[in-house]
């Protein structure tokens, strides 16, 4: 089963989201956990395995991070946009720090995550949600084992008792009733990294790549989609994102004929970004607004066919 709120335009007006407009996705149902009796093990190419209890994290050095959250959209269908994203600060524990003192083994090559969530997703049976990120991306001291999110504790349906925080990473990573973890040398054989939430590339699409690293968007918040704006100097402003943050924003008031740079805030750790651009309508009529993003290792937003297409406003100018 799945379950799935999007967040709205109306919603995105907020620096930080407030938890009641998140977003909520389950693939396979929400896990009944007790907390007495959870642990949280990892182990496998490790010179020391370790277990924690939940008591036992909250004894470890706490850490705050302002991350945007983002779904990648339906598996089956990678390409279609699925504009459901999120700007929160989660608080949890390094667990690159946990991971460098249990001394890695040569030979570990991926780490897998893996929550007590099963049942039957598309036709397919899972017996777990299993996710795997790569061993340097691990090693992170920001990749976060995190129980609170806005400076609260996990809710049942956002991951308690602990989920993963893998910050650029899209939401699909991000596991939650975070269970056992496992430094291996091979990629996970589980449903959701073999047959669900890859992409396929090439000119033949043969080749399959992880949907990790968040590709370059944005969204226009001022105006409203559909909005009735008067003939008047208009503020247009949106936020941007990507993993490797957001250098550049270009708006086009023509419907993508024409293209002029708006301004971009700096980042905040890694928060998306909000753009401005100052726009007086030449006449009455209506108008496609359009923001296009470029990341900082120069990879530029989609004009149409990817899940990071460039999204359109139209509005009427009266």
């Amino acid at each position: 089963m799945i379950t799935k709120f999007p967040l709205g335009v109306h919603d995105l007006e907020s620096f930080i989201t407030p938890e009641n407009q998140l977003f909520v996705l389950s693939h396979m149902g929400i896990p009944n956990i007790d907390i007495n009796q959870w642990r949280l093990k990892i182990s496998g190419l490790v010179e020391q395995s370790l277990e924690l209890s939940y008591q036992n994290l909250l004894s470890l050095e706490y850490r705050e991070l302002t991350v945007f959250h983002q779904c990648s959209g339906n598996p089956l269908q990678p390409k279609v946009p699925a504009r459901t994203i999120s700007n929160v600060i989660w608080g949890g524990v390094s667990f690159g720090a946990i991971l460098n003192q249990l001394q890695v083994k040569s030979l570990a090559r991926y780490v897998w995550f893996i929550g007590p969530d099963y049942g039957v997703y598309e036709g397919v049976f899972s017996d777990s949600y299993i996710k795997d990120i790569p061993i340097e991306k691990a090693l992170e001291k920001d990749v976060l084992l995190a129980y609170k999110l806005n400076g609260k504790p996990l809710s049942t349906e956002r991951g308690f008792p602990l989920r993963l925080v893998v910050p650029g990473y899209y939401g699909t990573n991000s596991v939650k009733w975070l269970s056992d973890i496992y430094v291996t040398d091979k990629r996970s054989p589980g449903t959701f990294t073999t047959t669900f939430y890859n992409d396929r590339v090439g000119e033949d699409a043969a080749t399959l790549k992880p949907v990790w690293e968040v590709a370059p968007e944005s969204v226009i918040v001022h105006p409203h989609q559909n909005e009735v704006l008067n003939l008047q100097p208009q503020t247009l402003w949106g936020w941007a994102w990507a993993s490797s943050g957001i250098c550049s924003v270009d708006v086009s008031t023509d419907g993508g004929i024409t293209w002029q740079a708006a301004e971009v805030e700096a980042r905040l750790q890694y928060a998306w970004q909000r753009f401005t651009f100052q726009w007086t309508p030449p006449t009455p009529g209506k108008y496609n607004l359009m923001s296009r993003a470029t990341d900082c290792n120069k990879a530029i937003q989609p004009i149409q066919e990817e899940r990071n297409a460039v999204y359109t406003v139209a509005i009427t100018v009266k």
